[in-house]
């Protein structure tokens, strides 16, 4: 019952925000990038060719990782974090799963041998997965905003709303996705997750890997996080946040950032 007001308690205060991932001028930036479609699509192709990612994963480089790390890049999209990785941490292989065509053929043609492409969404079980995505029109023709899929139409279709302000022209259709159940017991560094609200069950699809790896986790925040907060504590996992002004790493207490790290005192700087 505790959880459960905790848990409601998050809903009504942090479930929906805006998709900002910078700070400063370049937070500014992406304000004005995301109020309309036609700016998002040409920014996010220009941000392709770039070095450019979320702040919050300047953290990455204050925990504790070892060399020659193995990740887990759960919803790699257009492999924005694995080129993150591959500039900034030691990675020896980094497997992404993507189950979107158009993306799975930008990760292959990113041409790196330490990425390795998994056509696929993970689950605790083999299926086929409906999925709900933005349509922009432009002109007459169509352009899939394939980074805001989500499982759940309702919530994408507030996503929506909170990102966009020119909204008339976007649509909303629906794809069908593989989504596959793993068995590895080769021993993982670190796993990204960003799912659009599929998180949880990504974290119970790779309890025995979490349980036997010990990996760092970090993973965009979302309306199911307390209850991943309290299924990583019985792994004496507990939830940080990257605060960029200070540059480190703080316990969470209270209001939840866009991407949660959950860590282990192994993965702490002393």
């Amino acid at each position: 019952m505790k959880n459960s007001k905790k848990l409601n308690k998050y809903r009504s205060a942090n479930l929906y925000k805006n998709s900002l991932t910078q700070t400063g001028l370049l937070n500014i930036i992406e304000k004005i990038v995301r109020s309309h479609p036609l700016l998002y699509l040409i920014s996010r192709s220009i941000i392709r060719f770039t070095n450019i990612f979320e702040t919050d994963f300047k953290g990455l480089k204050l925990v504790n990782l070892g060399k020659k790390i193995i990740i887990y890049d759960v919803g790699a999209s257009d492999g924005l974090a694995s080129k993150f990785f591959l500039k900034n941490l030691p990675a020896k292989k980094i497997y992404c799963f993507e189950p979107d065509q158009s993306f799975i053929k930008i990760l292959k043609g990113l041409k790196n041998k330490k990425i390795i492409v998994k056509p696929y969404g993970l689950g605790l079980k083999n299926f086929k997965s409906p999925i709900f995505m933005p349509r922009y029109n432009f002109f007459g023709k169509n352009y899939d905003f394939t980074t805001y899929s989500f499982f759940n139409k309702k919530n994408l279709k507030k996503q929506i709303d909170l990102d966009f302000k020119f909204k008339k022209k976007i649509s909303i259709i629906k794809k069908i996705i593989n989504i596959k159940k793993i068995n590895s017991k080769e021993k993982i560094d670190l796993i990204k997750i960003d799912t659009n609200g599929y998180e949880y069950q990504i974290i119970k699809t790779l309890k025995k890997i979490i349980n036997y790896s010990k990996p760092l986790i970090i993973l965009e925040t979302n309306e199911n996080i307390i209850k991943i907060k309290y299924f990583l504590k019985r792994f004496s996992y507990f939830p940080y946040y990257y605060d960029d002004k200070y540059r480190k790493l703080k316990k969470i207490k209270k209001q939840y950032p866009l991407n949660t790290f959950f860590l282990q005192k192994k993965h702490l700087k002393i």
